[in-house]
């Protein structure tokens, strides 16, 4: 999606790149006083840096040194952190495929509670590679991981960030642009409230993305309201720009700008999209922003060609395809090769069209040996690092067997029995769904309720069942039950706030817990969030498909039993079953 705001960190962008060298020296310097550990922290504290400043091959160089470096001196506890930096700065220079695996290892690293806002960050990195990989699903899966994480650790910039990825990767997946749209305008809020610019202008501009995308789809489709898209685009984007306007950011403003001329080529406002280019690219070459300089001379191209000028635009377009591979993303060589086999077409140039055909025949396949090796890389890494930990468990248990024979079995046990607690407390996640899982609502539960404090502090537990759910298995499948339980977590999430919980407690129920103040505010939210999934258009999923939920709520201000209550909920449940399903049900007060 080349449109798509890639931006995480504050890009300032105004410093050309530093050779390695000087990454490399200071390490060495640093090494030479024996202070390892300061040098390791000065190289992740410039490859942040570079970050924001849009130094990625300066920012790539330094994360290599310094997971080397981690590496070599056993600094376990900070190998995460340069493997999210290697991840991000991979996926900044296009090297989509290569960021994948160091995120993944990195969030299998940050498992932890406490970790769950780096694990935020790097799951919503990998998200984004995974899409614009062509892994839509693979994709969502690890943005809506990403949200979770985000939600657990409670901090609304990093939930913006999470929400703003998930909105793309549910369009990209599930062509859901009202749901896409949602979400970015959650990540949207939150950034305002937080008063982040960055963030706000991703999450504008991502709004325009999604339009735009819809737009040329239902354009190519010949479908009513391609207009009216494209112009909602358009504004989204105009507002992006001026937002860019407001910063010394000149790689957030070029970036604003080029988007902004590639919707006024998609409404043939030519004249206006070739000033707009000129701009941009004045910008993109007086910060060596190479990428946006590429797509400059792809959207002029476009332009040349819909404006007659054939030998103009093939020029431009061999250009682009003349530079090394290196120096161009994947996804820019698709279109331009695109863009090129459209001309010689046009152009009855039919020799030369088709060889062009013949290189987008090879890029996909090569694409898809990426997909698949990217896939295949991440079983085989979790594969390794599940063999390691077992190596280095055995190596463990083999010196404890000779240190203490006569209780080597009791050790053994004891060992693995530390080792299985410790993975279920990690696990809080539901695979299915994305949503909290019952290990999560046994330890968030009891904890949120212990803390109550009555007056303005309240909680509604709400236990959420879908009415005559084995009769959708039964008529539609379990692959529709699945595609059911997952577009009811997500629609459950996007009607409810960060601060609430969403869980899903066993096969087709779920278990919300809702900080409201009042018992008649968590009622309003139990309605609301009734009639979304039972006025949602299920026919998106199977044309006979209708979704309606029963709910018990019990709600309580003051410090309580967690299993009494979570009864009493579970009793009301009972109840709006027995009165006839798809209503609320209020447990009396304890």
């Amino acid at each position: 999606m080349i449109g798509a705001d890639k931006s995480r960190d504050p890009v300032h962008a105004s410093r050309r790149r530093q050779p390695a060298a000087t990454v490399l020296a200071a390490a060495a310097a640093a090494g030479s006083t024996g202070s390892q550990r300061q040098a390791l922290l000065r190289l992740l504290r410039s490859a942040r840096e570079a970050g924001s400043s849009g130094r990625h091959h300066h920012g790539l160089q330094a994360a290599e040194t310094a997971l080397q470096l981690a590496g070599e001196h056993g600094f376990e506890h900070l190998r995460s952190e340069a493997l999210t930096l290697l991840a991000l700065h991979r996926f900044r220079l296009g090297q989509l495929a290569d960021a994948i695996p160091p995120g993944l290892e990195a969030a299998s690293l940050l498992e932890r509670p406490a970790d769950a806002a780096a694990r935020a960050e790097v799951l919503c990195t990998v998200a984004m590679a995974c899409n614009e990989l062509g892994l839509a699903h693979d994709g969502l899966k690890y943005a809506l991981e990403a949200l979770s994480a985000a939600r657990l650790c409670q901090q609304p910039l990093m939930l913006s960030w999470a929400l703003n990825r998930a909105g793309l990767c549910t369009f990209s997946a599930v062509g859901d642009l009202e749901q896409s749209v949602a979400l970015l305008q959650q990540a949207r809020e939150l950034a305002v409230q937080h008063g982040h610019l960055i963030a706000l202008f991703s999450a504008i501009n991502n709004l325009g993305s999604s339009y735009r995308t819809a737009g040329q789809l239902a354009q190519s489709l010949a479908q009513a309201g391609a207009a009216a898209l494209l112009a909602q685009s358009l504004d989204y984007f105009q507002q992006a720009a001026t937002l860019a306007t407001t910063t010394d950011n000149p790689h957030l403003q070029a970036t604003a700008i080029i988007n902004l001329a590639e919707i006024l080529t998609d409404l043939a406002r030519y004249d206006e999209a070739l000033a707009e280019l000129a701009q941009g690219r004045g910008l993109a070459r007086g910060g060596d922003f190479t990428a946006l300089q590429h797509r400059a001379d792809l959207a002029e191209a476009i332009i040349l060609h819909r404006t007659g000028q054939l030998p103009a635009a093939i020029a431009v377009l061999q250009r682009v395809l003349a530079l090394p591979a290196e120096q161009i993303e994947y996804e820019m060589r698709v279109l331009a090769h695109e863009a090129l086999y459209r001309v010689y077409k046009d152009g009855g140039q039919f020799e030369p069209a088709l060889r062009q055909l013949e290189r987008l025949r090879q890029l996909e396949q090569s694409l898809a040996d990426k997909r698949s090796s990217t896939q295949g890389w991440a079983i085989r890494k979790e594969l390794e690092i599940t063999s390691a930990r077992l190596e280095t468990e055995r190596e463990r248990l083999k010196a404890e067997h000779e240190r203490l024979r006569a209780v080597r079995l009791e050790a053994e046990k004891s060992v693995a029995e530390a080792r299985m607690n410790e993975l279920e407390q990690a696990v809080l996640v539901d695979a299915l769904t994305g949503v909290g899982n019952r290990r999560c609502l046994d330890r968030e539960g009891p904890e949120r309720l212990a803390q109550l404090q009555g007056g303005f502090d309240g909680m509604a537990v709400v236990v959420l069942d879908l009415d005559y759910f084995k009769s959708i298995n039964d008529r539609f499948g379990h692959a529709i039950g699945d595609d059911t339980l997952r577009k009811v977590a997500q629609l459950v999430v996007l009607h409810t706030r960060s601060v609430d919980l969403v869980v899903r407690y066993g096969g087709e129920e779920f278990v919300l817990l809702l900080m409201e103040t009042s018992q008649e505010a968590a009622v309003a939210t139990c309605e609301r969030l009734r009639l979304a999934l039972m006025d949602y258009d299920w026919s998106t999923l199977h044309p006979l498909l209708h979704v309606t939920t029963s709910l018990g709520m019990a709600w309580q201000n003051q410090p309580q039993d967690w299993q009494a209550v979570l009864r009493a909920a579970d009793l009301a449940l009972y109840q709006a079953k027995h009165k006839g399903r798809n209503r609320l049900e209020v447990a009396p007060a304890l």
